[in-house]
């Protein structure tokens, strides 16, 4: 597998300094209303422990209800029937799945002809613009996709996305997986057509006949596509570009006047109210993933600037929503106890694909990668440890003819 072919800037950041090397937080200022002067969102009010919902705000000063309901009761033993996921994770082929946890699945794995083995890891990844996109496109890695498919569902209630979309005509799903999104999105909606585009063809050939799939660098490439589109659909691609913003004015140039964008978002960026993970093996990969991004130029926390960048590119109606995941089933709130059931999972089957290219572009070893991933596992199965992500759903609307966006001292602030 070649180096990645992105500048190293391991100069201007903390970047790995070898076995036993110490990793420092970077340090951030309590403001006001519940957020840093940093502008992220503050939980130092947040707590897991019953009693009174703390009121949690953000940014632009409003309340996520989600939180209160999400901030009391106790810990969730694992050992609770329903939630058992151990078994599923560690040998999901011996041990039957809960009906209300069965997932959704494109149905089959797609190896890709042209995939690149990465001999040191065992794992395969995409050939096209080598190097662009850290994880890895092998069967494992297409049915974890899948199964956080279904992670999104219960975040977004069994929906597909929030923007007021209306029947549109012609969709596009960048960074499409497995394709699972635009499937079940074509099969919803069999008036649209739908496009997604990904650096990897692994999408299954039982797609509608609504739906496509192109192989293209949607940062990189000329938009070659044939139609101007109604909406734009991007999940999960915090880590997938340099520029971000270029991306997003990319979407806007090929959105149909009226047209809607949304992006789909998490951070792995552990929080954590109660000090339960501070010190943990979890809160270490957590920063190092993020340190990670920094090195080699990428800002992984980039969802929490998305609605800035909308508004910026021209983008009206922007809405910003933003949520807590917790990281497995501690919580006492029946969807949150879901979620973190799912995001459990979706940890665990992730920390290594999700890891290695990264940390080994900043030098460390392959041994300690390996007792890091195993350390950060086991945390992840811990429900003593109330920790939780943000996660993030993002959307605006091009304005239509005649229509302009709002100057920037009319914007809703970010």
């Amino acid at each position: 597998m070649s180096e990645l072919n992105h500048q190293d800037h391991s100069s201007s950041h903390q970047s790995y300094a070898g076995p036993g090397s110490h990793w420092q937080q970077q340090e951030k200022t309590p403001g006001s209303q519940g957020i840093t002067k940093d502008g992220n969102l503050s939980c130092d009010n947040f707590t897991s422990q019953p009693g009174p919902s703390p009121v949690v705000t953000f940014g632009d000063g409003t309340v996520n209800t989600e939180f209160r309901a999400f901030a009391n009761g106790p810990a969730t033993d694992i050992g609770d029937p329903v939630l058992n996921f151990n078994g599923y994770v560690l040998h999901a082929n011996q041990r039957p799945v809960p009906e209300e946890l069965k997932r959704e699945s494109t149905g089959l794995s797609v190896a890709e002809p042209d995939a690149v083995l990465d001999e040191e890891n065992g794992r395969t990844y995409h050939s096209y613009h080598d190097g662009r996109y850290y994880l890895p496109n092998d069967p494992a890695e297409q049915d974890r996709l899948d199964l956080q498919h279904t992670l999104w569902k219960v975040h977004l209630d069994d929906a597909l996305y929030r923007a007021p979309i209306n029947n549109p005509r012609n969709v596009l799903d960048i960074a499409t997986g497995t394709g699972i999104w635009a499937i079940q999105f074509a099969r919803q909606h069999p008036q649209s057509k739908v496009i997604g585009t990904d650096l990897s063809l692994i999408q299954p050939n039982n797609a509608p006949e609504n739906c496509s799939f192109v192989k293209e660098d949607a940062e990189l490439d000329e938009w070659t596509l044939p139609v101007r589109f109604d909406y734009i659909h991007l999940r999960m691609v915090h880590t997938c570009f340099d520029n971000h913003r270029a991306v997003i004015r990319k979407c806007l140039d090929n959105l149909e006047p009226g047209g809607w964008v949304e992006l789909q978002d998490a951070v792995f960026k552990l929080l954590c109210t109660d000090g339960s993970a501070n010190g943990s093996h979890i809160e270490r990969f957590s920063q190092l993933i993020l340190q990670s991004g920094q090195s080699i130029g990428r800002d992984f926390d980039v969802p929490g600037k998305y609605k800035k960048m909308l508004l910026d590119a021209g983008f009206v109606d922007v809405v910003e929503e933003i949520g807590p995941v917790p990281g497995n089933p501690w919580p006492s709130e029946p969807k949150f106890r879901t979620l973190g059931l799912w995001q459990m999972a979706n940890s665990y089957r992730a920390l290594r694909g999700f890891s290695w290219k990264l940390f080994r572009k900043m030098g460390m070893p392959p041994a300690e990668i390996e007792e890091l991933v195993r350390q950060a596992k086991d945390d992840t199965r811990n429900t003593q440890l109330h920790y939780f992500f943000p996660i993030y759903v993002v959307y605006g609307r091009k304005p239509s003819r005649g229509e302009s966006a709002q100057p920037p001292s009319k914007r809703a602030r970010t």
